[in-house]
């Protein structure tokens, strides 16, 4: 299957303007925790201001021989004040200055001296958000004047208007500051991570596009920060991974001879086995002794031609699906092990040293439910099985069993949430085990072999099988005392 071609995605879906939104969507966010408490602040010192130039109003006429000034005059000190009156208490009388003969009336009362940072804050944002013309007396003490209580007369739409005005000042300079920082943020993280991980995922795109060629593989920078880190480990994968295409090329024309000589030579080997059946009728007693011998490396030749071209097919024959019970298949493979030891032994009289052939004590225990039962490619499964119980037999062992642990409720892929029910499968031996070079290769073709004149095939091929009936086979334990496989297969409900 051909797979697309991918492109770096256009700017507008880039990381880069990702972060240059979240960088200005973040200090935009900040502004606001700080544009509430700066417009309370605002509208404190507003009214602080007004009670100030209140007192200078009052002042003034404190200040005249018999406390009375000019109608004309009240009203011009307290328009330049910008109230509506003003009532400054001491301690023996209270002076009053006001625009009007009648008494405004007051819509609320604002204490500056019982002053607190949430109040302040939810005040000022009511005041914000306010559409009347409200009467507010402000009560508190000028800042010139600590010992002094104050009342003024103001309406709320003047404080209303300066604070929109300064909440716009605000929004403007804390736009002008997201948009320079997030544009100092996104310089330094584009030249720093950005930029550097477009260039790496490039390279990507180009060596998957064609993985020989020697120049797709990166040269890394002298960065020693986490992109540094990735980029030098993308170049010993990159190489890895043509050393491994190069020996695979390799493999594939070696495979490709090795299955024809594989397939001329079963043949050859056929006939000659044909002409030493022929040779086990000659009157000669000498002649007579040597055809088990021919016979037995003739067929074990055969077995290694016919495991090396069935291993050869670049992909597993078609599954013949059929439901039966594990047990079934387990003991069929049984009675032909050992029915095929036993004809083995029977074959001749003497061993390849002259001696008698001893009796067949090997030994196959199955304890295995009788309803198991699966839903898998009949021939596929009894082959794999075969692999692995008569090996540690020809490895040394006479005692073979099998166990089971089951496993309920296990997820059959990691993108799936479908789940099965398995058994693991225990083939347990008495063998001496399995050598450090074969537990390395366990499952290498052609080099993990634990018995002398094996061809390494064997797990390698029950391996592959069982995967294609998403099972898994591995290595649970090896030891003096001997080895132990698990198989994993999932049963059918």
């Amino acid at each position: 299957m051909e797979r697309p071609h991918l492109k770096l995605p256009p700017w507008a879906k880039s990381l880069s303007a990702r972060l240059l939104v979240l960088t200005v969507s973040f200090v935009m966010l900040a502004e606001i925790f700080v544009f509430a408490p700066s417009v309370a602040r605002f509208r404190v010192d507003w009214l602080k201001a007004h009670l100030d130039s209140g007192y200078l109003a009052a002042l003034a006429l404190e200040a005249t021989p018999d406390q009375m000034i000019p109608d004309d005059l009240e009203k011009e000190l307290l328009s330049n004040a910008g109230i509506e009156a003003v009532i400054l208490r001491l301690k023996d009388r209270k002076l009053l200055l006001q625009r009007d003969d009648m008494p405004a009336k007051v819509d609320k009362d604002v204490n500056l001296t019982d002053f607190s940072i949430p109040m302040a804050i939810m005040e000022g944002l009511a005041t914000l958000l306010q559409t009347e013309n409200r009467m507010l007396r402000v009560v508190g003490m000028p800042s010139m004047a600590p010992d002094f209580e104050i009342e003024i007369l103001v309406h709320e739409n003047t404080l209303t208007q300066a604070m929109r005005n300064f909440g716009l000042r605000v929004f403007g300079l804390s736009l002008m500051i997201s948009f320079f920082t997030a544009g100092l943020v996104y310089f330094a993280l584009n030249r720093l991570m950005v930029r550097p991980m477009r260039t790496l995922t490039r390279d990507m795109i180009r060596f998957r596009e064609n993985p020989q060629d020697k120049s797709s593989v990166i040269t890394p920078g002298m960065r020693d920060d986490e992109i540094g880190v990735a980029q030098q480990e993308l170049a010993i994968m990159q190489q890895d991974i043509q050393a491994m295409l190069n020996q695979r090329r390799r493999l594939a024309a070696l495979g490709t001879a090795a299955t024809k000589i594989s397939h001329d030579l079963r043949n050859a080997l056929a006939t000659s086995m044909l002409m030493t059946e022929q040779l086990a009728k000659s009157q000669d007693d000498e002649v007579r002794a040597v055809v088990p011998r021919l016979l037995s490396s003739m067929e074990r030749a055969v077995y290694i031609s016919e495991q090396t071209l069935s291993f050869a097919r670049e992909t597993p024959p078609p599954r013949d699906l059929a439901k039966f019970t594990l047990i079934e298949l387990l003991e069929e493979v049984r009675d032909q092990i050992l029915l095929q030891k036993t004809e083995n032994l029977m074959d001749g009289t003497v061993e390849e040293d002259g001696s008698e052939k001893p009796p067949c004590t090997a030994r196959i225990e199955i304890d295995l439910p009788d309803d198991a039962m699966l839903e898998a490619d009949y021939d596929m499964l009894f082959r794999a099985f075969s692999n692995l119980i008569r090996n540690p037999l020809e490895a040394g062992a006479d005692r073979v069993t099998v166990t089971f642990q089951m496993q309920s409720g296990v997820k059959t892929a990691a993108e799936s949430d479908e789940t099965r029910n398995l058994i693991d499968v225990l083939i347990k031996d008495n063998g001496p085990g399995l050598p450090e070079k074969a537990i390395k290769n366990l499952f290498v073709p052609f080099a993990g072999s634990g018995r002398k004149g094996g061809t390494g095939l064997g797990l390698a091929i029950a391996r592959e099988l069982i995967s294609t009936h998403n099972g898994e086979l591995r290595l649970v334990a090896t030891g003096p005392d001997g080895a132990v496989f698990g198989v994993k297969l999932p049963l059918h409900t």
